[in-house]
């Protein structure tokens, strides 16, 4: 499996498992989560930018888990189709929690260097899918 891919995968581990020991292995230092600058949630970059979106994301679902479809690479870049699944305990976009099992259809699109990191993210996905999910 190439490095690059390698890399986005570990991203996704990490958001499941929390542990962001070694961050700094596979996440650039410029790099650019267009997500959180465009929700306007944060303007860091690099592996602290990386924190700050899985404690979010941890923070507001519990038992996270990414069902990767497809997962492929061409030259710097990498796409993923995925599910995210998990259970609603805090606080999401305005939604308090309701504890309410979910499965949410994402694309995340990725740029990793020639040293393997990743160093930008962008992703698509069905968040009104999301909100009838957590709504009921």
């Amino acid at each position: 499996m190439p490095n690059d891919i390698r890399a986005v995968e570990r991203m996704f581990r990490a958001i499941e498992t929390g542990d962001l020991n070694d961050a700094e292995a596979y996440i650039a230092e410029d790099y650019l989560n267009r997500e959180s600058v465009d929700d306007g949630r944060s303007d860091k970059r690099g592996p602290d930018e990386f924190r700050e979106t899985v404690e979010w994301l941890r923070c507001a679902f519990s038992d996270l888990q990414f069902e990767n479809l497809d997962v492929f690479a061409c030259d710097d870049r990498v796409v993923v189709v995925t599910y995210m699944r998990g259970r609603h305990t805090a606080a999401f976009l305005g939604l308090p929690a309701t504890h309410r099992p979910f499965r949410q259809r994402q694309v995340h699109l990725f740029r990793v260097d020639r040293h393997g990191k990743v160093r930008e993210h962008l992703a698509q996905r069905d968040d009104l899918g999301l909100r009838r999910q957590l709504a009921g």
